[in-house]
Formats: C-alpha cells, structure tokens, sequence
C-alpha cells in the first residue's frame, strides 16, 4: 500500500510539475510567436515565390521559409552530414526559419498562396494520424500546379536488404523504428494511395540528387 501511494504522489508532483511549466512558459511562447510572426510576414513580403521546407531541423535553406519546432545552428548539421548536401551557397540563417509544430496546429498562410513544398526524412517520424493531416494541410496552401516534393525511406527496400523473414520475428529488421525512432515508414505505393486519397493530382517518383538540384 505504501508503494502504490508513492507511485500516486509521483504522478500528483508531475502533473503540478507540468502545469506550473505551462505557466512559466505561456508569456514566453505567445513573445516568441509574436516576434517569428512579424519576421515571417517580412519573410513573404520579400519573396516573390513562396517555398517551405519543412521539418527543416539544423539544415536551413536560403531562400526558403524553414519550418520545425525549434532553432538548430547549421554546424549541428556539418557536424554530422558534411558539406555534400549542404554546400555554402545555400545555407540559410535563423531569419530564414519559423518555430512551429505542423502536427498541432493550421499553418499561418493562405489558400493557394505556396509554390513550393519540401522535406526529407521527416514524414517518417510523425503518426500516421499526423500525416494525414499534414498531407492535407500541404494541400491547402499549395498553388494550383505547386510542387511537393517529399524525401522519405522506403519500407519495401528497407525491408529487402536489411530483413530476413524466414527467420520470422528474429529475421525482420526493426533498426528501420528502433534506431531511427520512425513512426511510419511508408512505401512509394502506400505514399501515393495517401496523396490521392487526399487529393494531389499527380505523384512522380525520381532520384533523389537529381529531384535536389530540380528544386534548389
């Protein structure tokens, strides 16, 4: 009985813990998203052609709005991938990005007000719940022949070299959720049926480098 209690007095401590951070946080987030918004009015204010590259993490684009939850220096990135993907000349700053999360809330642009969309390893790691309406929302914004172009693992090769089924469960490769943290790895079909169900047009598939240099 003493045990149960102290796991119930833990729980109580978070939640209160939890909520006082909320608080603390409040007047900090609404300042922060009063600053990012008056920088991303500027943003597409300067642009003629709007391009989103989203989940953008610590690799910021110039001439792109880069969209995540938080801010990462780009030498968190060079760090890590070098310069083959992310030479001088298209590196972006912190003017470049704006802070908010695509799974939580409507994205702060209008109907058919986007020409481009991009990002690469980041679908993967949202809730299938979440690409739905990330897919839609994309949707949304985008220009009537607008671009969407999506880098993302594909389950099947994935699968295919790294997995051996006839092992059953100890032949199956699960580094693809486990060191990843993925959450939804899709296949080119599976991606596809998704975006028609929601209601592109028309879906391409191509490699990777050369759909780049296309958009860059």
């Amino acid at each position: 009985m003493k045990q149960i209690n102290q796991i119930k007095m833990k729980k109580y401590l978070r939640y209160f813990k939890n909520i006082a951070l909320i608080f603390l946080e409040y007047p900090f987030k609404n300042r922060n998203k009063a600053e990012a918004n008056k920088n991303l009015q500027k943003l597409i204010k300067d642009k003629s052609i709007i391009k989103l590259h989203m989940g953008c993490g610590a690799r910021t684009l110039a001439g792109w709005i880069n969209i995540d939850t938080q801010y990462h220096p780009y030498e968190n990135y060079l760090k890590f991938f070098g310069e083959k993907f992310y030479p001088k000349e298209i590196r972006g700053t912190k003017s470049d990005f704006y802070p908010m999360d695509v799974t939580k809330e409507k994205m702060p642009f209008g109907d058919n007000s986007v020409d481009v969309i991009f990002h690469e390893d980041f679908i993967e790691h949202i809730k299938q719940r979440d690409q739905v309406s990330f897919l839609a929302e994309t949707l949304r914004v985008l220009k009537i022949g607008g671009v969407h172009r999506i880098n993302t693992p594909n389950l099947l090769s994935s699968m295919r070299d790294n997995s051996d089924f006839s092992k059953g469960f100890l032949g199956v490769y699960f580094g693809e959720w486990d060191d990843h943290l993925h959450k939804n790895v899709l296949t080119p079909n599976s991606l596809q049926e998704l975006a028609l169900m929601i209601g592109y047009s028309k879906i391409k598939s191509g490699e990777r480098l050369k759909m780049m240099r296309l958009l860059l």
